[in-house]
């Protein structure tokens, strides 16, 4: 039996249409697993941290993302903020959430918890020996600027 011309794009269509479907969907999985990703943090022991319209902390750290250097973890009394300046966002996420391994943590990617908190005033900028992050946490009224100092560059000129 012959197919005719608009039979065999028809076939040629669901084909490709076919392929298409079974490409996105061993696709589809891959993108949810990279959101479930592990975050390492390091702690950043030279970090200053300054909050307004609150009272002082009793205690806070200050870490960074192992593989993206937008990301830190600020760690206020028993709060733990998830901030990646990058898409201007803060993530907050339950202390009991993060895992010690020796100095670092190990915490859940912040996509994946959705914990999203409204935040504005946003500015990232290069300050000279540090990199500053400020943003106001708008339901709170409390601002945070958070700087990370460069790493020393060790080479010397010759």
């Amino acid at each position: 039996m012959k197919l005719s011309s608009h039979h065999g794009k028809l076939w040629r269509t669901a084909a490709a249409l076919a392929a298409l479907i079974a490409t996105t969907a061993s696709v589809i999985p891959y993108a949810r697993a990279r959101v479930t990703d592990k975050i390492i943090w390091k702690p950043i022991a030279e970090a200053i941290l300054k909050i307004t319209g609150r009272k002082p902390p009793k205690s806070w750290n200050v870490y960074q993302d192992e593989k993206d250097k937008n990301r830190v973890l600020v760690q206020i009394d028993n709060r733990c903020l998830i901030v990646d300046a990058k898409i201007k966002q803060v993530y907050e996420i339950a202390p009991t959430e993060l895992q010690n391994h020796g100095k670092r943590l190990e915490s859940p990617n912040p996509e994946a918890t959705q914990n999203a908190l409204s935040s504005t005033d946003w500015d990232m900028r290069d300050i000279g020996p540090a990199e500053r992050i400020q943003f106001q946490l708008t339901k709170e009224n409390v601002f945070l600027d958070v700087e990370l100092p460069h790493p020393l560059d060790l080479r010397t000129a010759h």
